[in-house]
Order: C-alpha cells, then sequence, then structure tokens
C-alpha cells in the first residue's frame, strides 16, 4: 500500500482485546503508533479521564481521524463513529477513505502465514485487491449503503457558487477549521463559579471551572 515505517498512525480505539501482546508486532511495523493518550498532555488526559461516559475521548478520537489524511475503519460492521466519519469526510475535499475488501484478502493472509505465497506474491494479491477499492473518491450511493456514509448527490452543491468563499467544501477548508480552533483557543471560558479560565490547546485545561 506504500506506507513504510515512518508513517504516523492514530489508533481511535479503546481497551484492545489482547492488549499490547497483540500490538506488538504492529507496533514493530509502524513504531510511530499514537491513541488519544499519548497526544495529549497531561493536564489534557487527567480531564478525559475524570470524563466518566468518555464523550470527551471519543470527540478527540472523532477529530483526529476526520482531518487525518488517511481514515480506514477497522472493520465493515455498522457503526456510527466509522459511518459519520466517512459521510463527514466527503465534504473535506474527498479525503481519502480505505475500505478493504476483507474477504478477499483474509484467503491471501492465510496463505500467507502458511507460506504458500511469498512476499513479492503476497504484495501482488494485496494490491490487486485494493486496486478495486474505493478510496472516498466521488461516488453515487448504491443500496443497502448507508446514507450517513455517503450523501452523494442529495446533500452536495450542484452549482457553482457565485462566491468563491461559499463553495462546498471550499479549497482550504482544513486551515479554516485551524484558525477557528485557534480563535477559541485564544478566548476565554466563564466557568460556573464565573471565574475566567483560560483555554489551552483543546481542551479547557481548569477542570474545577469547567465541571462545576
Amino acid at each position: 500500500m506504500g506506507f513504510d515505517n515512518s508513517t504516523h498512525i492514530y489508533l481511535a480505539a479503546g481497551e484492545l482485546f489482547g492488549g499490547e501482546r497483540f500490538m506488538h508486532p504492529f507496533r514493530a511495523l509502524f513504531p510511530h503508533l499514537e491513541n488519544r493518550s499519548t497526544v495529549a498532555t497531561p493536564q489534557e488526559l487527567a480531564i478525559m479521564n475524570e470524563d466518566g461516559q468518555g464523550l470527551m475521548g471519543s470527540a478527540v478520537d472523532y477529530m483526529v481521524c476526520l482531518l487525518s489524511d488517511v481514515f480506514m475503519p477497522t472493520y465493515d460492521g455498522p457503526s456510527n463513529f466509522a459511518n459519520n466519519l466517512m459521510g463527514h469526510r466527503l465534504y473535506y475535499g474527498f479525503r481519502t477513505t480505505i475500505q478493504p475488501n476483507r474477504k478477499a484478502l483474509a484467503p491471501l493472509f492465510i496463505d500467507r502465514q502458511k507460506g504458500r505465497l511469498t512476499s513479492e506474491e503476497f504484495e501482488v494479491g494485496v494490491r490487486r485487491v485494493m486496486s478495486g477499492t474505493h478510496f472516498g473518491g466521488l461516488r453515487k450511493r448504491v443500496p443497502p449503503a448507508s446514507f450517513y456514509t455517503n450523501s452523494w448527490p442529495e446533500c452536495f452543491c450542484q452549482n457553482s457558487a457565485t462566491d468563491s468563499e461559499e463553495r462546498c467544501p471550499v479549497d482550504n477548508v482544513v486551515e479554516v477549521l485551524k484558525t477557528k480552533l485557534a480563535g477559541e483557543q485564544s478566548s476565554s471560558y466563564v466557568g460556573p463559579s464565573g471565574n475566567e479560565v483560560e483555554r489551552d490547546g483543546l481542551l479547557v485545561s481548569d477542570l474545577e471551572d469547567v465541571s462545576g
């Protein structure tokens, strides 16, 4: 697929089955493996840990996946998180989303594990399967695909906007988001106690005032 060991990968997941024992071979291939715990500051991590429902951590996962260069859901089953993300990414310049054909790939992995395929044969086989994969580009939805995963063409502009600033999606959508986030970070938050709390990063750093 062309991803080498310098690729930075963000794993949007909670507790993994098998834990670090199962992740060790993957981490050996991709040492730049991150998650919400490794990218957060100690103050931000403390806030997320205090969030009993885990909504703040899920929000961090969502935003990282939304703005990533490439997104790949971990399974094909129903998932509000993955479905909404794939649909949302279409509005950011049809960002690359990889949905591998797992049924077609499974025999290749089995044959490779049992020594029936060389590394070169395995690579050719994977590339052949993936060549028929949609990578988040423009395509009409085919039932029973989810509307939330692909809302084309119902929820997309069909005419060119008179003003380039109103074009859908705008060319510099990531820069616009960063500017808005920077504006929020430099603003202040007034907690229930009436104290003004300066924002630090994406998360408000004063837990006491935020939680009330």
